[in-house]
């Protein structure tokens, strides 16, 4: 019998998933906030902006880490810091406002 070493390259382009994805939370955010303009009654409007602020605070916790993965030199990681803060913040401003 005779020994054979078979390698796989994978790659996967996640390009066209993520662009959909941003599209769609730009969508329901944008869709979210007009359903707020128009005068809901106060707790769906109260659930609505919940939405939002997680929303919010998604992002900027994934741009914090994007951030992050590309730093490089102090000002680099002095801002994926500072992002990761703005993030932290953020997530703990909307717990206190939720009451949990």
């Amino acid at each position: 019998m005779s020994e054979e070493t078979v390698t796989f390259n994978l790659e996967l382009n996640t390009e066209p998933a993520i662009n959909n994805v941003r599209r769609l939370e730009t969508l329901v955010y944008r869709t979210l906030g007009l359903m707020r303009r128009l005068g809901l009654p106060e707790d769906i409007s109260q659930a609505i902006y919940k939405v939002q602020r997680l929303i919010m605070v998604l992002r900027l916790a994934h741009t914090a880490m994007i951030a992050l993965s590309l730093a490089s030199g102090p000002i680099g990681y002095a801002l994926a810091a500072v992002g990761i803060a703005s993030a932290a913040v953020s997530f703990s401003d909307m717990l206190m406002d939720t009451g949990g």
